[in-house]
């Protein structure tokens, strides 16, 4: 057994196609001792005939339908090794991908989590590189956001065929306040340490790993790798709409409620700006209603944002049968949301 083995979390629903493509891209990084936890969502197509095919070191788990969040917690609580990783059913890891991440976490003991970029494979075939930085719309770049970055050859041996990079650690917490910086599938934790941070939101319809990800930064050092070790498999489907939205609103602020609004060391040092990114989301939120035609609900969202413009205010003033039916004030607001 290699000295920090890795249980892998596979989460999957329906994606019987998706998933062996999935698994494939792990089998072939693993090392004695290394885990697959498929943990299969209560799906309906032939999910269970694929996993047929695998045996050890990888293990089907078929769970009653709880969603994401349940899926990823009871795999979590499978999970026997030092270290756990994350791979959605739609998603692929590149080559190396385990051993940078696990060498990493060998060499850097304070480290209590890594990540790092992804590319993403679009629905007509063509691939896009480095998002996350387009994804987490934070232009300070990697020095501001975690400190220094080193080479990684310093670190730790490069793999083959892998171009030397920089990592980047520090303190995510106030940053992950800020914006998203960590995709799931990129996720590398060390199991005991993170504890009870180590858990999804099993309450939330959307983002319920974003309070996971807020614990983690608020526990420990993160590391970022900035290189792509996950292709991101993307979709045809419907544009998100303002009903989809709004439970994403809704979402962002209860983390910042459950998290950091109950840190009290946090509030003392960051209050104000962390008052200010909550009213913001709540005059999002309350625009997301209005749209809907929503009025009574706008109204207890303005409620808490002493500047949200007049225009807000009035037509929250509206009963929901009139605010619904003033069809070009309701278009005009929900273009501005698409």
């Amino acid at each position: 057994m290699t000295s920090l083995a890795v249980s892998v979390i596979v989460p999957t629903y329906n994606r019987a196609k998706l998933l062996p493509n999935a698994l494939d891209s792990i089998l072939n990084q693993l090392q004695p001792g290394d885990e697959i936890l498929v943990a299969d969502d209560a799906s309906t197509d032939d999910t269970a005939q694929v996993m047929k095919r695998y045996g050890p070191p990888v293990h089907f788990h078929a769970f009653e339908h709880g969603g994401a969040g349940v899926t990823r917690n009871r795999a979590i609580a499978l999970a026997k090794n030092p270290l756990v990783a994350f791979l959605d059913s739609d998603d692929q890891w590149l080559p190396g991908k385990i051993q940078l991440q696990r060498q990493l976490m060998e060499q850097r003991p304070d480290v209590l989590f890594c990540f790092s970029n992804f590319a993403v494979r679009r629905t007509d075939g063509s691939v896009k590189h480095q998002q996350l930085n387009e994804w987490n719309n934070d232009k300070r770049g990697w020095n501001h956001i975690l400190g220094p970055g080193q080479p990684y050859s310093r670190i730790a041996p490069l793999p083959p065929d892998i171009v030397d990079f920089q990592v980047h650690t520090g303190d995510l917490y106030l940053a992950e306040l800020n914006g998203d910086h960590i995709l799931t599938s990129t996720l590398m934790v060390r199991r005991e340490a993170a504890g009870d941070a180590l858990r999804f939101s099993e309450d939330l319809p959307v983002l319920e790993n974003k309070e996971c990800f807020a614990r983690l930064s608020g526990k420990g050092p993160a590391a970022y790798l900035d290189t792509e070790t996950t292709m991101q498999v993307r979709h045809a489907g419907p544009r998100l709409s303002a009903a989809h939205k709004l439970g994403w609103s809704s979402a962002r602020l209860t983390v910042m409620e459950r998290v950091w609004m109950k840190d009290e060391a946090f509030v003392a040092k960051h209050g104000a700006h962390l008052q200010k990114l909550v009213q913001a989301e709540r005059l999002n939120r309350a625009h997301l209603h209005l749209g809907l035609g929503m009025s009574k609900e706008a109204r207890a969202d303005l409620r808490h944002v002493p500047t949200s413009p007049q225009t807000y205010r009035l037509l929250a003033m509206l009963p929901a049968p009139l605010l619904k039916g003033t069809v070009v004030l309701r278009r005009i607001l929900l273009r501005k949301s698409a």
